[in-house]
């Protein structure tokens, strides 16, 4: 009877505690061991063998940044066939979402649902604009400050200001128009 081949990792009984030490040799021996089997195994989820290549390649570079937390019950190769099943199956996943999005995208009434994130330019624009109206309220008086804070940026109700400021409804109102009227001619606009 011919006895089974040996496997190289099941040897390494101790393996895990010799790579969590920082054992280099360990590690590299177990990647040797390992690497093709987890590469075709990761190859049967994905159908595509340079992307199962860097999937079983970035779990090693995980698991030897993380090797101080690494802990295994029971058997290194499952571990690592289970590992490996595990992000084949999320990048399905993403796969899959991500083809499906694109789907979506294709079509004009979805496309209109997601803006285009701002561009770089209109970042600025909209800083310099932040700026700039930071800068005239900040030159308004005390109150007028206050109340156009109040109502603007944290969209108090006019009662919501009267109550906080301690002034009346038409008091607030008076507060608003002057703000209103100073940033106008900060600003430049006629209305």
């Amino acid at each position: 009877m011919v006895p089974p081949p040996s496997d190289p990792v099941a040897d390494l009984s101790d393996v895990v505690s010799r790579i969590t030490l920082g054992d280099v040799g360990a590690f590299e021996q177990l990647f040797r061991a390992t690497y093709s089997s987890l590469c075709a195994f990761a190859h049967r989820y994905l159908d595509d063998a340079p992307h199962a290549e860097d999937l079983v390649q970035d779990l090693f570079a995980e698991l030897w940044s993380s090797r101080s937390r690494w802990e295994v019950r029971g058997s290194v190769r499952a571990y690592l066939f289970s590992a490996v099943r595990n992000r084949a199956l999320n990048a399905r996943k993403r796969e899959r979402v991500e083809r499906d999005w694109a789907h979506d995208e294709a079509i004009a009434d979805v496309r209109s649902l997601h803006p285009f994130p701002a561009s770089p330019a209109e970042l600025l624009d909209l800083a310099e604009t932040e700026a700039a109206i930071d800068a005239a309220l900040d030159a308004l008086p005390e109150r007028c400050r206050i109340t156009m804070t109040l109502r603007w940026r944290d969209q108090l109700s006019h009662a919501e200001i009267a109550e906080v400021m301690g002034i009346s409804t038409k008091g607030v109102e008076h507060q608003l128009a002057r703000g209103l009227r100073a940033l106008r001619g900060h600003f430049g606009t006629r209305r």
